[in-house]
């Protein structure tokens, strides 16, 4: 039996995941599809990672990894909010080892300025009132915005919208190949699926799927 779609996304990840929500807010009456080797999705980094909703201060300014962290930072806390998620908005502390590392603490006081991320130098003791146990050398840099999350919560979250919004989910179902060159058929563990057009979100299998 063969599944037909307008769009085929492979690989269940957040990435994954939300391809095929914004494929489905896009094209109201397209058809998507999802498919996840997996017996569930995000069970590799999108499900097994920190959690660390970053705050953007690292990065250049206006390089796009800075950008798409301040957005990111924001819209999932606002999502996280939304759907009740529990959110641990801790902070974060940038603490110097010496005096020779004050000038780091300086570039990335500018770079959070330039990038619009909130950030304060404060001093050693403003830092102990944050965490008791920190140890910097007179100056520290603090992050206001910087939480975490579980990321399997977030994961569960944006499944549970994906179906609601009408991506149809297909678990344990392995990308095997392409039905014939240049065919929009593809092959897998679960079956087979004809697609107008396939996007590959599955990074592992981008040289497999390019064949």
């Amino acid at each position: 039996m063969t599944t037909t779609c307008d769009f085929l996304v492979i690989g269940g990840g957040v990435i994954g995941l939300n391809i095929a929500r914004e494929l489905r807010r896009k094209f109201r009456d397209a058809s998507v599809a999802l498919i996840e080797k997996e017996p569930e999705l995000g069970l590799h980094a999108s499900g097994r990672n920190s959690g660390v909703l970053h705050a953007g201060f690292y990065y250049s300014a206006d390089s796009l990894k800075a950008r798409f962290t301040v957005v990111g930072n924001r819209t999932l806390r606002e999502y996280c909010e939304s759907k009740g998620i529990p959110l641990n908005r801790c902070g974060k502390l940038v603490v110097a080892k010496d005096e020779r590392e004050h000038p780091v603490l300086d570039e990335l006081l500018q770079r959070g300025e330039r990038n619009g991320v909130p950030l304060s130098k404060i001093t050693a003791e403003e830092a102990r009132e944050i965490e008791p146990r920190v140890k910097t050398w007179r100056h520290a840099l603090w992050s206001p915005s910087t939480a975490s999350v579980d990321p399997g919560a977030v994961m569960g979250a944006m499944r549970a919208d994906a179906q609601a919004e009408g991506v149809r989910i297909h678990t344990g179902a392995a990308y095997l190949g392409r039905n014939g060159a240049g065919g929009r058929g593809v092959r897998t563990s679960a079956g087979a699926f004809e697609a107008g057009y396939v996007v590959n979100a599955a990074g592992l299998y981008a040289d497999q799927i390019a064949r």
